[in-house]
């Protein structure tokens, strides 16, 4: 197994980019940074370089489906055999991807067809663990991980610190580049998941993860709080999602109820609220009208 790791940044903080670079170099077997179009540039090449990796820079924001197929693509050029996906904050312990990869190999030899395998992170800002999920039917069920120690199966994991095998990617294609960001990593796995595929969580993995900037209370649930675009391609890609017919009809409900919800509470509860409620709108639009990419390409 040769492992390349693959992370993208964009305008990141350069002493947690450190932190985030450091903690998994010596755990892989390679290390590209992919940045889309930062102002600190400079600061990300000599961060990388400094953690022994090596850069390749786009001159705008192409979108993290863009940059994370482009680390592929660097991967597969260079005979690595699977790559470990990263964002600019995610930091892994000692023996993390060593965990991950001994799952992934016994996953292989028990049940085959192993999409990818991610680590049970913990969010830093809910101060939770990641829950496993699962469709069945119209029901979706969260399941927790605090007594497991073996992989579960789960309908997708999140990008970030998921090691995935290049051949995978092969047969079941990269990552779909005019989604842009957010629910770029739910649709490749449940794209997987069509073609025969599971997608796996490793309780004895664990990453410290950041989702958003904070959160809001919503019933007895707490939502990340993202700034006020993410709102927009959220809401949009979650539209475009529920109506492909790759995703779990349980999935489908949960994107629709969850737009309706980010529209009645985003607006109300979080900041620059006019502007929420006007990207969100737009989402919807857009959605409906099959408009992807980037908001203004």
């Amino acid at each position: 197994m040769r492992i390349l790791a693959v992370a993208v940044t964009y305008n990141p903080e350069i002493a947690l980019l450190a932190q985030v670079l450091g903690s998994a170099s010596s755990q892989v077997q390679g290390l590209v940074v992919v940045d889309n179009g930062s102002a600190n540039v400079e600061d990300i090449r000599r961060t990388a370089t400094q953690a022994g990796g090596q850069t390749i820079e786009n001159l705008e924001n192409i979108g993290i489906a863009a940059a994370q197929n482009q680390g592929v693509a660097r991967a597969l050029a260079n005979g690595f055999t699977h790559v470990l996906l990263l964002d600019q904050d995610t930091v892994f312990k000692p023996g993390t991807v060593m965990n991950m990869a001994h799952d992934l190999s016994s996953l292989d030899r028990d049940e085959g067809r192993t999409a990818a395998i991610g680590p049970a992170y913990f969010e830093l800002n809910s101060q939770r663990q990641t829950r496993a999920y699962r469709a069945d039917g119209v029901r979706l069920s969260r399941l927790s991980l605090a007594n497991e120690t073996r992989p579960v199966a789960s309908d997708f994991i999140i990008a970030s610190g998921s090691l995935i095998p290049l051949s995978v990617l092969k047969a079941v294609g990269g990552f779909k580049e005019n989604l842009f960001i957010d629910l770029v990593d739910v649709e490749w796995c449940f794209r997987a998941r069509a073609a025969g595929y599971r997608s796996y969580l490793s309780p004895m993995a664990n990453v410290e993860h950041q989702l958003g900037s904070g959160t809001v209370q919503v019933g007895t649930r707490e939502v990340a709080v993202h700034v006020p675009i993410r709102n927009y391609y959220w809401v949009r890609n979650a539209l475009w999602l529920a109506r492909q017919p790759y995703t779990p009809l349980a999935w489908k409900l949960y994107f629709v109820s969850r737009s309706l919800a980010f529209l009645a509470t985003y607006p109300a509860l979080a900041d620059q609220r006019a502007a929420r409620l006007k990207l969100i709108l737009k989402g919807i639009r857009d959605s409906v009208a099959g408009r992807l990419g980037p908001i203004n390409g």
